[in-house]
């Protein structure tokens, strides 16, 4: 075996041996981190198998072990990927559903299976034999249609887990940001050594990527130690913004729409994105059919209003914000007062009527009176009580 080999094989196995500390560390501590650990050992696991069988098909001599270690090697390489994904969205905070799980890891399965029968069929490899004139255990290979479809997949999953960090990067104190930083390197590495794989400047038929995910690792053993990954995990502003009750809007400093959250979207449902950088007035009249029906002042104030599209009473809150740009803007926070508002009028009736014959009682009556005494003293005009007795009410009462 040559040195080149050698250290393939060294390479492979040292990423096989960080990846497999990593899991054993993190699972040994399982009980002491957030439920996100469970995953990463997945991960860190699948990659253990990705790397170690990644270097016994160097060792092989022969196709039949070669193909055999391929299966196994499929096994953490075809996984990992989307289980990294998966890793990440419950990072930031993502609701992963059984559903979810399943529908990312279908194609990852049916890669496994194709792979370890692809002597029936050759959708994976339509040519996958020792190299004639490099020997074994090089492999001159040529790919089947179901090769590309789960190199896309592959592809997509890491650059979509690695965009889902970055776009947070900037909402993360600074205190966390090592996580970031490992858990993007932890996409990019694998997706660079591919990317220059696939442009042939690596040894053909030999796979690069098991070679360097030990620099991930050294990557995700600093950010557990210098920023408690998995003990302490920054809470993404989307998911709070989010998850809040209230309805949010949001408008810059020329009253155009920036930002709403979901709760104000089930409040008026035909809000969309699409409305972003309308003016906020022309948005409100096309998703209400009137005109706003609060002003627009930058101080911090409250009023209640009716929607009538829906029939329910709100109360908005009002106040200045001040952006990253330095920018002013403003924030409307809805609160559905309804029932509230149901509320109160139903106590105001039982206060204020007879029940039976819901007209004014004694406590309305003198209320009113004095209500109507005040103004005609303020007016200096006259001011007259008439009082009239209807016969035999009493009978009514004690009949009604």
């Amino acid at each position: 075996m040559d040195s080149q080999l050698t250290a393939f094989i060294t390479l492979c196995c040292t990423s096989g041996v960080l990846n497999l500390y990593l899991c054993l560390y993190v699972f040994l501590q399982r009980f002491n981190y957030t439920k996100i650990a469970q995953l990463f050992i997945g991960y860190t696991a699948l990659i253990t198998v990705y790397c170690f069988a990644s270097a016994f098909c160097i060792i092989a001599t022969s196709l039949e072990a070669i193909k055999i270690w391929t299966t196994i090697l499929y096994i953490g390489m075809a996984t990992s990927a989307p289980l990294g994904l998966l890793f990440i969205m419950q990072y930031l905070g993502f609701q992963l559903s059984k559903k979810k799980l399943i529908g990312i890891l279908v194609i990852p399965a049916i890669s496994i299976v194709l792979v370890a029968t692809n002597d029936i069929h050759h959708l994976h490899y339509r040519v996958f034999e020792i190299d004639p004139v490099l020997g074994a255990p090089y492999i001159h290979q040529e790919i089947g249609l179901w090769y590309i479809l789960h190199g896309i997949f592959t592809f997509s999953s890491m650059l979509v887990a690695f965009l889902l960090v970055l776009t947070h990067w900037k909402e993360t104190a600074k205190s966390y940001r090592p996580q970031l930083i490992a858990l993007m390197c932890g996409q990019l590495i694998p997706i660079i050594t591919a990317f220059v794989y696939l442009l042939g400047l690596t040894p053909q038929g030999i796979d690069p990527v098991p070679m360097v995910l030990w620099a991930s690792s050294l990557l995700y053993l600093w950010s557990i130690h210098s920023s408690r990954l998995f003990r302490v995990m920054p809470v993404a502003k989307d998911a709070i913004f989010h998850s809040i009750n209230d309805g949010v809007i949001v408008l810059d400093e020329s009253y155009r729409l920036i930002e709403f959250n979901q709760a104000c979207n089930k409040m008026i449902p035909s809000l969309t994105r699409s409305m972003f950088g309308m003016d906020f007035a022309k948005v409100w009249l096309e998703v209400t059919g009137q005109s706003i029906p609060f002003t627009g002042e930058r101080v911090v104030k409250t009023q209640e209003f009716e929607l009538d599209l829906t029939n329910r009473t709100y109360q908005v809150r009002i106040s200045a914000l001040q952006h990253v740009n330095h920018g002013s803007g403003l924030l409307l926070i809805f609160t559905d007062m309804t029932e509230v508002k149901n509320l109160q009028r139903m106590l105001e009736k039982q206060a204020y009527y007879d029940e039976l014959t819901q007209i004014y009682n004694r406590r309305a009556f003198f209320q009113q009176c004095n209500q109507a005494y005040v103004e005609a003293k303020g007016m200096s005009s006259s001011f007259t009580v008439v009082l009239m007795d209807i016969d035999h009410f009493k009978h009514v009462n004690d009949t009604g």
